[in-house]
């Protein structure tokens, strides 16, 4: 007997308890639809984030670089080290992929406007190079050849994506004709080479314009070469190609800098100053 009113008065405690605990989960729901949060009445927990990269922004960086046809499509891209098509006849990039540093992306995309302006377009040779190619380059060159190669420095500036090697092609897709041809080692390759005939120095100084007037500089024994002058503070990067690749797909831990999503016909804003 005694142990059934222990069982019943057990029943009874916990009813009441529970009574308490749904009634004190109403008043405070009450209190949370009124607008009240003293601390004393509520207790919210503290919500938990959970970190998702985005593996896809447009433009996609990755080390501060960005590949070029995620910004506009229209450049032509046409990597001579990813093919024997250079001058040390060997391959140096394990796949075509037109990297620059973002800080270059506005005044680039604003060289290619101009360009389409005159019914043009720009062709790529070549742009961001990683450290260790440049030194494959250097090392493939005849050493009569090395001071058109530069060694890996502090000042290299295709290392650190702020330089790009360009032409200009037609509505074709045809190349403008030039003094010279892509890497021509030679003083045709000068920009003040005056052998040329009338047509390749009116298509020099038209691709020079261009470029000059998007805030590019040009190397005077390399038509084709464009650089920033901004470029002391950059670091060399060796970044290569399957690198941003796995990043950009996720399989390779990664920072991102900048994850704004922006679409070619938006101007960009960068750490440096774009020129009108």
């Amino acid at each position: 007997m005694k142990k059934l009113l222990w069982i019943i008065s057990l029943l009874i405690a916990l009813i009441f308890s529970t009574g308490l605990v749904i009634e004190g989960s109403a008043s405070r729901k009450v209190v949370f639809a009124s607008g009240e949060t003293e601390a004393s009445q509520i207790t919210l927990e503290k919500p938990v984030f959970r970190s998702i990269p985005l593996h896809h922004p447009s433009p996609y960086y990755y080390m501060d670089l960005v590949e070029l046809t995620s910004l506009d499509d229209t450049f032509i891209i046409d990597q001579r080290y990813a093919t024997r098509d250079n001058f040390t006849g060997r391959i140096h990039y394990d796949t075509v992929l037109c990297l620059i540093h973002k800080d270059i992306a506005a005044r680039l995309l604003k060289a290619q406007r101009l360009a389409r302006a005159k019914g043009l377009r720009i062709k790529v040779f070549d742009a961001y190079r990683p450290v260790s190619v440049q030194q494959s380059l250097y090392d493939s060159t005849p050493k009569e050849l090395r001071m058109y190669v530069a060694k890996p420095s502090s000042s290299s500036l295709h290392p650190k994506g702020l330089a790009v090697d360009i032409t200009l092609v037609d509505s074709n897709g045809r190349e403008l004709d030039m003094p010279s041809k892509f890497d021509d080692f030679s003083i045709k390759a000068h920009i003040d080479y005056d052998g040329a005939t009338e047509r390749q120095r009116s298509n020099r100084s038209l691709l020079i314009d261009i470029m000059e007037r998007s805030g590019f500089k040009v190397n005077k024994s390399e038509w084709w070469h464009y650089y920033v002058p901004e470029s002391a503070a950059y670091p060399l990067l060796d970044v290569q190609f399957i690198h941003f690749l796995r990043a950009r797909s996720g399989r390779l831990d990664y920072d991102y800098t900048d994850t704004y999503v922006h679409f070619p016909s938006e101007p960009l804003y960068f750490r440096v100053f774009a020129p009108e």
